[in-house]
């Protein structure tokens, strides 16, 4: 039989209310200040949203707050050797996202959907005159899996060729990079160890290759990339790893990338350069991976092409939510653009659901 309380002490009763009466004089500068900085109450609390609110600035506040994450972080390590959802510990200092490693029962289906979704892309471009080259990034996991200290599922090692033969059938020309990824992958970091994104030499070696396998995307432009200083990054999976550095230090040790600017030195600066409206026939459409200036994707693009190019890309949202915005745009209709290059990352592939609230579901992680 288990202990039953049957009465419980009035001290307990005293510290009880003492605890509650602390938390509510706690609480009063926090409402006071919150009801302050807020203009549109009304419309949040008729939506429900207001509440969420209240509780994201409370929790943020709270003071007890990061001592308690970082003491939860520290017992999940131990007993687990596990960081927070949405991060994988691996090997010798590696990160690897979540993303990579949940693959989804219905892998078939969802490959499908996304495909139906891309095919409907390059139907729309092909209407409006515009041919899609569409350059798949291989996940981290692919190219760099003797870091991994969890399983790796083969479903998700043996998606980007599968990805790449569909996008054939369907008649998508595509930029297939992961074996250049996997022969040089020794040559130099092409991810950043603590972080979901290529690094630079990544990048380049993502633009060499699709001018390789597109010769013809190739202009006369002298676009050169010069490095230009050091840069010491964090790694956005870091945030998902809140316990004390002393328990793992490995995983908390420098990366520094080299930062580089691409210019174009040949470039007359006349009054048509200065005011006229520059007319380019190459469009970049893409993720965090495009975005992100630390990359310099886009330099590196233009070094490799030779050739200007406009460029639209979206972080933290993913590949397609930056192509429904292409789509919506001027962009669509300018007769100049004539190719329209699209980075897209393979764990879109895993992290995208059927569904209205998909985008919802994979927002949290970042593309």
């Amino acid at each position: 039989m288990f202990p039953v309380m049957s009465s419980a002490h009035k001290l307990n009763g005293y510290l009880f209310c003492l605890m509650l009466a602390g938390m509510l004089l706690y609480s009063l500068p926090v409402v006071v200040s919150f009801s302050k900085s807020q203009t549109d109450a009304f419309s949040l609390f008729m939506d429900g949203k207001l509440l969420r609110k209240f509780e994201q600035r409370y929790d943020k506040d709270i003071f007890l707050r990061d001592p308690s994450v970082r003491l939860w972080a520290d017992i999940q390590y131990r007993l687990f050797g596990e960081g927070r959802p949405g991060v994988v510990l691996g090997k010798d200092g590696w990160l690897y996202t979540n993303q990579e490693y949940l693959v989804p029962n219905d892998l078939t289906a969802n490959l499908n959907n996304q495909l139906e979704r891309i095919a409907k892309v390059h139907q729309l471009l092909q209407e409006h005159g515009k041919q899609l080259v569409l350059l798949p990034v291989p996940m981290k996991l692919d190219i760099y899996a003797e870091h991994a200290s969890s399983p790796v599922d083969p479903r998700a090692l043996e998606l980007y060729a599968r990805f790449v033969r569909e996008l054939g059938q369907r008649q998508i020309a595509t930029a297939a990079v992961q074996k250049a990824f996997r022969r040089q992958r020794d040559d130099a970091e092409l991810f950043v160890r603590t972080d979901t994104h290529w690094s630079p030499a990544g990048a380049r070696l993502a633009a060499q290759e699709l001018v390789r396998q597109y010769p013809q995307l190739r202009g006369e432009q002298p676009y050169v990339s010069r490095p230009v200083g050091e840069k010491v990054v964090k790694g956005d999976l870091l945030n998902y790893v809140q316990f004390d550095p002393n328990l793992a230090p490995q995983l908390f040790k420098p990366v520094t990338i080299a930062l580089y600017e691409t210019t174009n030195d040949a470039q007359n600066v006349d009054e048509d350069s200065l005011f006229g409206e520059q007319q380019q026939s190459l469009a970049l459409v893409g993720s965090s991976y495009s975005k992100i200036d630390d990359w310099n994707f886009v330099g590196f693009l233009k070094e490799a092409l030779q050739n200007d190019l406009v460029s639209m890309a979206v972080e933290a949202r993913g590949p397609f939510q930056a192509m429904d915005e292409f789509t919506r745009s001027e962009l669509l209709s300018n007769p100049h653009i004539q190719t329209v290059i699209w980075e897209f990352p393979l764990r879109t592939v895993l992290a995208q659901r059927d569904g209205s609230k998909s985008w919802q579901t994979a927002q949290h992680h970042p593309f």
